[in-house]
């Protein structure tokens, strides 16, 4: 059976490599996305890919963590059949609302908010563009972001494929669960086992190396 896999990168990333689970998981961030989904579906054929992310500015605390994600983009474009598609960010003024405020200090407030913009309706176009033309028998989401359920449901209803739902997070939300042809979390040992190769060599013969704070957080002693 030909399987498709679409990768909600930050999903991805915030469930696995940020957060609670930032300790446990950070050393793997230099994960080989097929060959994950090929240890997801060891009897099946994964004949398709997609990655889904974008590229956040550096934050002042951190000036490298824009190239250390580029790298890593050009890492994951070496590998046969995973297609790598980059959304964006915008940055706006908006009204919030603090949470906290000062003593003093309105509690409406204008401020600069920086949003991703487009990986989830990359995802989910090309998501029903591979299902409606045919080329795929059955498609899983690595995500647990129910903005995705009406185009599972519409691939499932209207073209008659299976889709499943594997979630980075630890659950799977309700919504996804009732949708989706199956759906389960995602086991975190083929971390450990789904890493690429240091370095990576691409076509052109030029090595790609893990960023050096990558490969420090392989070795907590060394902070």
């Amino acid at each position: 059976m030909r399987v498709a896999a679409y990768i909600d990168g930050f999903s991805f990333y915030y469930s696995c490599f940020s957060g609670r689970t930032k300790g446990v998981h950070a050393h793997l961030k230099w994960l080989n996305y097929r060959l994950l989904c090929e240890n997801l579906f060891p009897a099946d054929s994964v004949s398709l890919v997609r990655y889904f992310t974008a590229i956040a500015p550096s934050p002042p605390h951190d000036p490298d963590q824009a190239n250390r994600h580029s790298t890593y983009i050009r890492a994951l474009r070496t590998i046969l059949d995973l297609h790598v598609h980059v959304g964006s960010f915008s940055r706006s003024k908006r009204e919030v609302l603090l949470v906290r405020p000062p003593a003093g200090v309105s509690v409406r407030q204008t401020a600069f908010v920086t949003q991703e913009k487009k990986s989830d309706v990359l995802l989910a176009s090309h998501f029903l563009i591979d299902s409606f033309s045919g080329s795929i028998d059955s498609a899983v989401l690595l995500t647990n972001d129910s903005d995705f359920v009406p185009a599972i449901e519409l691939v499932r209803q209207v073209v008659g494929i299976d889709v499943g739902v594997i979630s980075p997070d630890r659950t799977v939300g309700k919504e996804l669960s009732k949708t989706a042809s199956f759906a389960h979390v995602l086991d975190k040992g083929l971390l450990f086992t789904s890493q690429l190769p240091n370095p990576v060599v691409d076509a052109e013969g030029n090595e790609i190396r893990m960023p050096d704070r990558w490969q420090r957080n392989r070795h907590p002693a060394d902070g």
